[in-house]
């Protein structure tokens, strides 16, 4: 009998473990914010004529908007770096363009709303990547370098930054109303300010411009 109650403890504890893993911790398997492909838009999307012109001039010598198009994205931590939270947005062909590209995740923390993102621009040769409150809803907020990998060969860009940079998260601190958001503008952005909204093309994740929807909460594991 002492065995039997001490093996059915054991499988208590691994099956708690493993629903511990799928509720604190997020990752390409199980991640916070899923996304339909197919689905960019924005003014070369609703009027391609324009998309056309750029193509045939060699501004926009790019054949599909993939690179925009978001799979999932996911929050995740490293129990050896309890100071970084990693973020990460899976595309459906991530690849380097002409002009600029802009790759982002963005939350709300204690009534903040936060963002990490990063521009990838001129074929790749230049990269920036900061993280701090959401400069859509604070205009004169202040943002943190962080840092960015793209993966090309996973179609995976990760961010890195410091819990400090982002509300100075905690353990046990819930980041809720998660999103991704990605776009295609011109390497000098003023001229995408002509076009529309000011994107080009554009994704969200979920589609959160028509129906407010948003990802599941991420809760700070250290």
């Amino acid at each position: 009998m002492p065995k039997k109650i001490f093996s059915i403890l054991v499988s208590m504890l691994f099956i708690f473990t493993i629903i511990s893993v799928n509720v604190f911790a997020g990752s390409e398997e199980d991640p916070e914010i899923i996304d339909e492909e197919y689905d960019v838009f924005g003014s070369f999307i609703d009027h391609p004529i324009r998309y056309q012109i750029f193509h045939a001039i060699g501004l926009l010598p790019m054949e599909t908007f993939d690179f925009l198009d978001i799979k999932s994205a996911w929050f995740y931590e490293q129990p050896d770096e309890p100071e970084y939270l990693y973020a990460s947005i899976k595309l459906k062909n991530l690849e380097v363009i002409s002009q600029r590209a802009v790759y982002s995740i963005h939350w709300t923390f204690n009534g903040e709303r936060y963002a990490i993102g990063s521009h990838i621009y001129n074929n790749g040769l230049n990269n920036s990547c900061l993280v701090g409150l959401d400069r859509h809803f604070s205009l004169f907020s202040k943002f943190k370098d962080a840092e960015s990998l793209y993966d090309f060969d996973n179609d995976i860009i990760t961010f890195k930054f410091k819990k400090e940079h982002a509300g100075n998260l905690q353990q046990g601190d819930i980041l809720t109303n998660t999103w991704a958001w990605t776009a295609l503008r011109f390497n000098y952005e003023p001229m995408t300010i002509l076009f529309s909204d000011g994107e080009l093309v554009k994704d969200a994740a979920p589609f959160i411009e028509s129906n407010n929807d948003y990802g599941k909460e991420y809760i700070i594991q250290y």
